[in-house]
């Protein structure tokens, strides 16, 4: 796993550069020769990452003298962005007063103190890369070092992939496209051809292979290029006079080389590259791409003929047969031992230890291979965040949100040409469920919606930190360590993110010998001691609190007091913090705060200040139950859902329109005297795509839609009505909105959520053509309703609670056009109802054709329950009813799923009232846990179950 440790080096240098280039752009204050010095830091990175992208093959990986040059830019680029952390956040007020002071009577100033800062990172720039030219770390790159041919059962591949080389050289066409599945040795399949066409057939000059950076960088792209072809001394010699571009396109027009483009993931990349003039037929040179998608490379070749599949390999798959083989074997051995559960402690200490040297599990070893191959063919791009999961322990779910903030906190991900940093976390985020190094919690019902809660995959997590050389375990190239059960004071025990596991013994002589000079991040799981915030982190980013206990008023104004460079500050769940001091204001470059969940009732209106602000969530002061095995119910407890309703909201004072950068904002009360200017002010964040807001009602209904149709971008909006809410939301949508008016709040929004009740559905609900998720609290839900919410096509989660169902407790999902029943509901997965009277919930045999998650029930125990039409539900994994099941209701639904046509395992559930989560919980899909009070009823066929199980 050396390549991927150099892979997370690659791309943590890559983030310098663009740290280095905003640095120039944002610090106009800088005197001229710092901002000289800048631009010079700048330049030499672009150029160590250019060799950084040579030093790819296993002669340069293997190299010890090579690896401890890459620690040392790794080390370097860590300082530099600390640097320049420095720079971006100088004070913009004028220093000059203080600059009559003479010097020996004063403290330097911050100004001096970032040039001299800069200064000095220039010239550890400049000794880093020169010692890589005075021992010769590496050689020419174009002469390809030693790769290896002989690919073990591939020589007809190669063969094969030549053939395509040879037809595209005959027929002057300048692109050959290698595409496949990740991980299935695309890349060294391609590194065999250009070691025989250049090395041993002499067809080509020399072969050049750039990663695809991402984001693309044709500038960088180029450079490193003419690198790799021997024009490096020329390009830097007349860098400001020549443009790098136009050099590229007359080197490979002027010569037969053979370029590799590895890892393009886009065909707008490939058609910045195509604008450049790299591809052209009068080219003597071919180019050969490497993706993972067939559309893209049928893009870059132009024909099919010219794109080469690179088939899975079979026997890889059946010789690592997944996670089940594992459990399987496991079992097996297990099963065989007199005394099992001593064995499973052993075997649990070390556990992956124990399966690859055990000869016992000799049938696993195939599946570690495949692991370490998977990994290597990680995207270079996504290496940094894979390491980044480590800080997450294997056996716990993490918020998707959570963990994609901190990206842009710590510039994991940043902003692009054409999308902020949160977006592209949230395609990086996608990138790595593809990949499957995370996945959803266990036993959780998959929709269309994006996954709110996610688990690192626990044996690629296991296997990661299992390394013991420091070369091959990638936590150690993020610098990440961890304070766990007994540990010893030593002074060498430093890192960029430090986690404080529950199970440490919070021993302070320990923490006070840590050296914080470099640390980023600090996440904290179980009990907080006051002393974990120290004056010695000076750079430290990110704070997250989220899984810890016992902060208070006094720990968070310390907080605030050191560490004036936070951006991400999260104190969700610490209920013993009840307001939020007026210094927040000092906290400049702060673009996270989340406070949900605590005591926090006012918000100062020192936040005004916090420009950078960009994602803020207050909210009900009291978590859901941090219980694993707790159902995410929603507000199917009347009782439960007033209180939420009572202290939802936060108190936000006038102002907060200058916080331009919000794109997600809740929740915030605006029925009081100054609601009609907060309503006002919302206007001005175009950017919002996340707002919840509480106090509507009919008196300021019509601002409050008004501020709404300012948002386009609007995704998911949250609203609780005051008693007084008939029509008052009947503005919120333009009469002219049509399904392709895409500048309509309407056509973005994916969930929608509203508490009161509501007296009647809003008349514009059927236009949400986007909608996904809808929960909704209504005094009647009517047929023509039903209709109306059947129409919706994308929906897929629908959570109701109704206090009077249609008659005599009746609410039917059964819709009719001239007397014959249509189908509908036919994307939703998980259907909630809760009645404060009886109901008798009836499925048409065409609704709902895909639910697999029921739960229903009523508020009180005086009500009745019935479900029917339950056995045309062939998709139906689970059913949940809320309170005591009465024996006629058993035996009712014992009888419907004797009658069900589903092949999955039905599983019915009782559910404690009181067990939800509140009308505002954070829920997408409904995990399928053991049950509360005992499994009630099972279903099987074919002998097995399938799906979910207790």
């Amino acid at each position: 796993m050396a390549d991927v440790v150099l892979g997370v080096a690659r791309s943590l240098v890559e983030g310098t550069i663009t740290k280095a280039q905003a640095a120039i752009e944002e610090s106009s204050r800088l005197q001229e020769s710092a901002q000289r010095d800048l631009l010079f830091i700048a330049g030499e990175f672009e150029m160590m990452q250019a060799f950084l992208g040579a030093t790819s093959t296993e002669e340069h990986i293997s190299n010890t003298v090579v690896a401890t040059w890459v620690a040392q830019v790794l080390d370097l680029a860590y300082d530099v962005e600390d640097g320049i952390e420095f720079v971006v956040h100088l004070d913009g007020e004028s220093d000059w007063l203080r600059r009559l002071i003479p010097p020996c009577l004063r403290r330097p100033l911050p100004l001096d103190e970032a040039v001299a800062i800069i200064e000095q990172l220039k010239g550890r720039v400049q000794d880093v890369y020169q010692r890589k030219e005075r021992y010769k770390l590496m050689g020419d790159s174009s002469a390809g070092g030693h790769i290896p041919v002989s690919l073990l059962g591939r020589m007809s591949d190669i063969k094969q992939l030549g053939g395509y080389l040879a037809k595209a050289r005959m027929e002057n066409s300048p692109v050959v496209s290698v595409w496949g599945i990740p991980g299935v040795g695309k890349s060294a399949l391609v590194r065999s051809l250009c070691h025989i066409k250049v090395q041993e057939q002499h067809v080509f000059e020399k072969h050049g292979w750039v990663d695809v950076s991402h984001p693309f960088d044709i500038n960088l792209f180029c450079r490193s290029l003419l690198l790799q072809f021997g024009s490096v001394n020329s390009l830097q010699a007349n860098d400001e006079a020549r443009d790098s571009i136009e050099q590229c396109r007359e080197v490979l027009s002027a010569h037969t080389y053979l370029v590799v483009v590895d890892d393009l993931q886009s065909a707008q990349d490939w058609d910045v590259i195509v604008e450049a003039a790299l591809v052209s037929r009068v080219s003597r040179s071919v180019i050969v791409v490497i993706t993972n998608e067939d559309t893209i490379a049928l893009r870059c070749a132009g024909r099919k003929d010219l794109v080469f599949n690179v088939n899975p390999l079979g026997q890889l798959v059946s010789k690592c047969g997944g996670l089940p083989e594992v459990i399987g074997v496991v079992a097996e051995f297990l099963g065989q031992c007199f005394n099992w559960a001593e064995k499973a402690r052993i075997l649990n200490d070390n556990f992956l230890f124990n399966l690859e040297i055990r000869p016992e599990f000799v049938r696993l070893h195939g599946l570690f291979k495949w692991m370490h191959s998977h990994l290597g063919a990680l995207p270079v791009h996504l290496r940094k965040h894979v390491a980044y999961l480590l800080i997450f322990p294997g056996d716990r779910s993490i918020r998707r949100r959570r963990l994609v903030m901190r990206w842009g906190a710590e510039g994991y991900s940043t902003d692009s040409e054409s999308h902020t940093a949160d977006e592209n976390g949230e395609e990086l985020f996608s990138a790595l469920v593809k990949q499957t190094t995370i996945q959803p919690p266990p036993l959780t019902t998959t929709t269309n919606m994006r996954l709110v809660s996610f688990e690192v995959n626990a044996i690629f997590r296991e296997y990661m930190i299992s390394r013991p050389d420091q070369k091959e375990n990638i936590a150690t190239a993020i610098e990440l360590f961890a304070l766990k059960g007994s540990c010893s004071p030593t002074s060498r025990r430093r890192g960029r993110h430090l986690v404080i596991e529950q199970s440490w013994a919070r021993d302070r002589i320990v923490f006070e010998n840590i050296d914080f000079s470099r640390l980023r991040s600090l996440t904290v799981f179980g009990k907080w001691e006051a002393f974990f915030v120290s004056e010695g982190m000076k750079v430290l980013r990110v704070l997250d609190l989220e899984d810890a206990s016992g902060v208070n008023n006094k720990d968070l104004q310390n907080m605030i007091d050191l560490l004036p460079r936070l951006k991400f500050l999260s104190l969700r769940g610490c209920s013993n913090i009840n307001y939020l001091p007026s210094s927040v204001g000092k906290l400049r470059q702060l673009q996270v705060l989340d406070v949900r969940y605590t005591n926090i009732v006012t918000i100062p209106t020192s936040i005004t200040k916090l420009r950078k602000l960009q994602y803020f969530r207050a909210g009900p002061p009291m978590a859901p139950r941090h219980d694993p095995s707790a159902p995410p119910t929603v507000a199917l407890m009347f009782s439960e859902l007033r209180r939420y309703l009572q202290l939802a909201s936060v108190k936000v004072m006038s102002g907060i329109g200058k916080l331009t950068a919000l794109h997600t904002l809740g929740v915030i009360n605006v029925s009081g005297a100054g609601g009609k200017v907060i309503l006002k002010e919302l206007r001005d964040l175009t950017q919002l795509r996340k707002l919840e807001v509480s106090g509507v009602s009919k008196k300021n209904g019509k601002d409050f839609c008004s501020a709404v149709l300012c948002h386009s971008r609007l995704q998911s909006l949250s609203v609780w009505l005051s008693k007084d809410n008939q029509d008052c939301l009947d503005g919120m949508v333009s009469e002219n909105t049509t399904e392709t008016s895409d500048s309509e709040p309407a056509n973005r929004l994916q969930s929608l959520k509203l508490y009161g009740p509501v007296v009647k559905l809003p008349i514009w609900i059927n236009k949400l053509y986007k909608l996904r998720k809808l929960n909704l609290e209504i005094s009647t839900l009517s047929e023509g309703d039903v209709k109306i919410l059947g129409d919706l096509r994308e929906l897929c989660t629908l959570r109701l609670c109704v206090n009077n169902p249609q008659r005599d407790g009746v609410l039917s999902f059964h819709v009719q056009i001239n007397g014959l029943e249509r189908t509908c509901y036919e994307e939703i997965k998980v259907l909630e109802v809760c009645s404060r009277s009886n109901l008798q919930l009836t499925l048409g045999s065409l609704a709902m054709k895909n639910l697999e998650f029921l739960m229903a029930g009523c508020c009180s125990n005086e009500s009745q329950l019935q479900l029917d039409g339950l056995n045309h539900l062939s998709e139906l994994k689970e059913v949940r009813v809320i309170g005591s099941i009465a024996e006629t209701l058993k035996k009712n639904l014992k009888g419907q799923f004797d009658a069900s046509t589903s092949k999955t395992a039905f599983k019915l559930e009782e559910v404690e009232e009181g067990s939800g989560a509140g009308g505002g919980a954070e829920e997408e899909e409904p995990r399928r846990p053991g049950a509360r009070k005992g499994l009630v009823g099972r279903h099987r066929r074919g002998g097995q179950a399938r799906g979910g199980s207790g």
